[in-house]
């Protein structure tokens, strides 16, 4: 299979479709659905949990909701063309980033709590 373009080389990861000739929507798309996710899961820390990690929960929740409005800013200001892609998956990249160290940190917080909880300390 010959690239489209000489210069460019169909197997390496910067040349994908969605990085170079997509409108910014599928990122978008899949920038929604990520945040429900993320937001779900820190839903369940809060519900769940004990509140010792809900500050955390509330501001990692707060932080890709932030996060996402930034791709839609940029998927609105920025013209078409590959930097728009680019500034959008880093967008996600940092929403993925963020919500799954906060969950992680979320429930390694609940999990000290109920340890210390069922150990009798406080």
């Amino acid at each position: 299979m010959q690239p489209t373009e000489p210069e460019l080389d169909p197997t390496k990861v910067l040349n994908q479709p969605s990085l170079r000739r997509s409108s910014g929507t599928i990122w978008l798309v899949m920038g929604a659905l990520f945040l429900i996710a993320s937001l779900f899961s820190f839903g369940v820390v809060m519900a769940g949990g004990s509140g010792a990690s809900m500050p955390l929960a509330i501001t990692g929740g707060a932080i890709a909701i932030v996060v996402y409005g930034a791709m839609v800013l940029v998927r609105l200001v920025v013209g078409a063309g590959v930097k728009r892609l680019r500034l959008l998956a880093a967008c996600l990249l940092t929403m993925a980033l963020v919500s799954l160290v906060g969950v992680w940190v979320c429930a390694y917080i609940e999990a000290a709590a109920a340890t210390a909880t069922l150990s009798g300390a406080r």
